[in-house]
């Protein structure tokens, strides 16, 4: 049986895409939870009664 790195190479280049951009959006989120609610609705966006970040007002989807 032969071994090929090709598979296991496109399997941990998978797993570091996922992983970078999980790390990037758990950034991106930390930096828009900072603006005031007025900033969000100037930028198209809401906070929920709970604090998260809702995306288009009103749909009740959560960023």
């Amino acid at each position: 049986m032969t071994l090929t790195l090709g598979p296991i190479g496109a399997a941990m280049s998978g797993l570091a895409m996922r992983s970078t951009a999980a790390f990037e959006r758990r950034r991106a989120l930390r930096r828009i939870s900072r603006f005031s609610d007025r900033r969000l609705k100037d930028i198209g966006l809401e906070r929920d009664w709970d604090g998260s970040i809702l995306g288009n007002p009103g749909n009740g989807r959560g960023i």
